[in-house]
């Protein structure tokens, strides 16, 4: 195996992230029409799509690290980059919320659902609020972004510290400890989201990831691995099948929370690795278009839900609920990589020009 890896771009990951922020867009939008069985809880899987960008990110990132590990401005690489990539539209958007969309709100005598003080929101830590009680509507997507800000914070050093020798054990238990967790806290009194977002219980996915990134600069370990890919694959889907099969596909169920979210790192373990092995499936324009534009549709997409549920529903009654879920779907699906466009050519653009002066 190439001593590197990281600096070789890999198209079929776009394709795993324009994978990731379809299903995403699919229970946001797709719901707003409130379509017949099954394809309500077809549709409804869509929560899935982050556990994927999890994988994906504990993939990538930990190659990064990896990769970079003797690299004397490691720290200073790692971070500068991240901050430009993620900062900029970040806090554009959660400023927007705070200092124009509340404050005319307000003056419009609109009522607001009382929500969390804004520090949870600047310093990344709003899953840990959300766990437990209210959120803002408008940034109640945000947890996910604050889950892997924890991640990017804490994993450079571990990495280093730990090597690619030690790091798998970390990895291991990690993936063990999170679905205990769940177990253990799988009745509680908090939010129907707890164990849905607070980052204890979801660090497994990443760890999937990170090992993942362990396994392919490995190469007795990745022929091993390849021997088992498809037993694995096979009983990830046949386990989630019959999860979903007699608990339904609800995120705060307590089976699917314990083992539908473990069987999901799993499954979408393997996706990665397809990607990061061509899986042609994965290459399609639509797919990389949608992975190119991920981060900004992932942001903007939310404010998008509400209108979508006032708009369908006279839609659903003259079409039918199936074609106006697919229509739902389509519509801000287009409409938000549309602001995603826009945001990339305005603000994303310009700050990710500067990551060159920040190379490992």
């Amino acid at each position: 195996m190439p001593e590197v890896l990281s600096a070789r771009r890999i198209p079929e990951l776009d394709g795993v992230r324009g994978l990731a922020i379809l299903l995403v867009l699919a229970v946001h939008f797709g719901l707003t029409a409130n379509p017949p069985e099954p394809l309500y809880s077809l549709l409804r899987l869509g929560w899935s799509g982050v556990d994927l960008f999890f994988v994906l990110s504990g993939f990538l990132i930990t190659g990064i690290l990896l990769d970079t590990a003797s690299s004397p401005n490691y720290f200073r690489a790692f971070y500068m980059r991240r901050a430009l990539r993620i900062f900029p539209l970040y806090y554009a958007y959660i400023a927007a919320f705070f200092f124009v969309v509340l404050p005319l709100t307000h003056a419009l005598n609109r009522p607001v659902p009382p929500g969390p003080a804004q520090g949870w929101y600047w310093f990344y830590l709003s899953n840990w609020r959300s766990a437990l009680g209210p959120d803002y509507a408008f940034l109640s997507h945000l947890w996910s972004l604050s889950i892997e800000e924890q991640f990017y914070l804490v994993w450079p050093p571990l990495v280093l510290w730990l090597g690619r020798r030690r790091l798998p054990i970390l990895c291991a238990a990690l993936i063990m400890a999170a679905p205990l967790l769940r177990f253990v806290y799988r009745v509680h009194p908090y939010s129907p989201e707890f164990l849905y977002r607070l980052t204890p219980f979801r660090v497994d996915t990443l760890a999937w990831g990170a090992l993942l990134a362990v396994i392919v600069r490995n190469e007795p370990w990745l022929n091993r691995f390849l021997a088992w890919a498809g037993p694995l694959a096979a009983a990830a889907v046949a386990g989630l099948a019959g999860i979903f099969a007699f608990c339904g596909t609800k995120n705060s169920q307590p089976v699917v929370a314990v083992a539908g979210y473990t069987l999901l790192a799993i499954l979408y373990f393997l996706v990665v690795f397809s990607g990061f092995r061509g899986w042609a499936p994965l290459r399609t324009p639509l797919l990389r278009t949608f992975g190119k534009y991920s981060y900004g549709v992932y942001v903007l997409h939310f404010p998008l839900v509400g209108y979508l549920y006032l708009a369908m529903d006279p839609v659903a009654r003259a079409v039918g609920r199936v074609p106006a879920a697919l229509c739902a779907f389509a519509l801000g699906s287009a409409i938000a990589l549309g602001l995603a466009r826009i945001s990339w050519l305005l603000i994303e653009r310009r700050f990710l020009a500067w990551k060159d002066r920040f190379q490992a």
